[in-house]
């Protein structure tokens, strides 16, 4: 039975019809969460929004589809991603070095709740500035051995743009899973952080979660496994262990691990028995790389092989984080807006660009709204799947559907302002679904009001 059908069933056997939802959308809260307005409970089920016509479990693109779109995708205009196979031969280490010292002091940050000094600053200066490079260096090649983030430059504090915050660094970049390839430059004077490029950004990463491969050619055999499991759940975590290197080891959804074929009798000192065997990077005492043997209980929230590309499949993805914390740059363990979203498309197969401005270049169907009126975007709404990612500035969500009048979003929020009103804003910071009308940006307009991309992946 096609998904959607069953959905239909399912709700007229609860004679549960779509109208009530709006008749009690100002009181309806039946699982006692709290929830922005207009948004009832029924709403926070992928199901609810499963049934609409705008949903489908009809597949959109094939994995040879998805697989040609990412080659187009690196290669594009705009994207600012990187083909890491293309890197070969050396560098000018003390060049590159040079470049990265050589940065302006961000201003208005504070350290511990006290304004950053310049000579912190300088400190940061120095460390790159004193690394051992030469002017002749080879690129390396690794993997990542935890999930960690890379950050604009090499410090391990939070350097916030509120004295009050203690949850935001302002500088964080992007958060990089585990097995994620990368392209390994030159450590820090103190060697803590290690410059490193993935296919979608650059910038310094903790060494100790950086695993270096003998070779560009050991590299290349992990890079695309003939099978191989994909993390589906929002965060799956392996189970306690001995060995330091598997140990309760954070897995967030996207995350692509080989299926080993060759394993021992006994894996991590257990039977694997009603468990997946999967190649899991680690790092050694000099940080190269090698696999060891883990498990995964069959009963995690994973799958073998990319799920099929379909608008349902989207939207249940998403609703796994519903209610997730959010994350600046993929601090705190989590994502910012833009991660949401890719994370979600990595378990279709798609490796989407970092930013909302850099998704805006995919080559794909992208539908510029900005000069057009309120109906004439509601018109748009109207005539895209649900699954879409949809952009404003400063901040991206996808698209749920249109209910009673208004449409619907599930969205990694940072700031929510519920009135015209800039002084409004309040801290979401939380994956949550809202109506684009009663939302607004900092210039007083509401998201709908201010959309400007539709990303429609196909």
């Amino acid at each position: 039975m096609k998904l959607k059908a069953f959905f239909a069933v399912l709700a007229a056997a609860m004679i549960i019809p779509s109208t009530l939802y709006a008749e009690e959308s100002t009181f309806n809260n039946s699982d006692k969460t709290s929830k922005a307005p207009n948004v009832t409970s029924e709403m926070c089920s992928p199901s609810f929004w499963q049934l609409k016509e705008s949903c489908s479990d009809e597949v959109i693109m094939t994995e040879d589809e998805i697989a040609g779109f990412n080659r187009k995708n690196i290669e594009a205009e705009g994207t600012c991603m990187y083909n890491l196979s293309e890197y070969n031969g050396t560098y000018d280490g003390k060049h590159l070095a040079g470049l990265y010292a050589n940065f302006k002091s961000p201003e208005g940050l504070f350290l511990n709740g006290e304004p950053v000094p310049e000579s912190y600053y300088e400190g940061i200066r120095k460390n790159i500035r004193n690394a051992h490079v030469t002017s002749s260096m080879p690129y390396k090649f690794g993997f990542a051995v935890n999930r960690t983030i890379m950050k604009a430059y090499p410090y391990e504090d939070f350097l916030s743009d509120d004295p009050t915050d203690p949850e935001w660094d302002e500088l964080t970049s992007t958060g990089i899973l585990v097995n994620e390839p990368l392209v390994i430059l030159f450590a820090t004077a103190d060697e803590k952080f290690t410059l490193v490029y993935s296919q979608s950004y650059s910038g310094w990463a903790p060494t100790e979660d950086i695993a270096v491969c003998e070779s560009k050619e050991e590299w290349e055999s992990f890079l695309n496994p003939s099978e191989f499991l994909v993390v589906t759940g929002e965060k799956v975590y392996l189970e306690p262990s001995a060995d330091e290197d598997l140990d309760e080891k954070l897995l967030t959804m996207g995350t692509v691990l080989p299926l080993s074929n060759d394993y021992a009798e006994n894996v991590t000192f257990r039977i694997p028995w009603n468990n997946y065997v999967v190649k899991m990077p680690a790092r050694d005492k000099n940080g190269k790389f090698h696999m060891k043997d883990a498990l995964i209980p069959a009963n995690r929230d994973v799958n073998v092989g990319y799920l099929p590309y379909t608008s349902a499949n989207v939207l249940s993805q998403a609703f796994k984080s519903l209610g997730d914390r959010y994350g600046w740059g993929g601090m705190m363990n989590s994502q910012d807006c833009s991660a949401f979203a890719r994370e979600v498309y990595r378990c279709f197969g798609f490796e989407l660009a970092r930013d909302t401005s850099m998704q805006a270049k995919m080559p794909t169907n992208v539908i510029d709204t900005s000069d057009m009126t309120e109906d004439e975007k509601k018109t748009v709404l109207d005539s895209i799947p649900a699954g879409t990612i949809l952009i404003i500035p400063g901040h991206e969500m996808i698209y749920l559907g249109k209910e009673a009048g208004l449409y619907y979003v599930i969205n990694d929020s940072g700031t929510y302002r519920p009135t015209s009103d800039p002084k409004d804003a309040i801290r979401s910071r939380g994956i949550i679904i809202n109506d684009m009308s009663n939302v607004f940006i900092s210039n007083g307009k509401s998201w709908l009001q201010s959309l400007n991309y539709v990303v429609v992946i196909n």
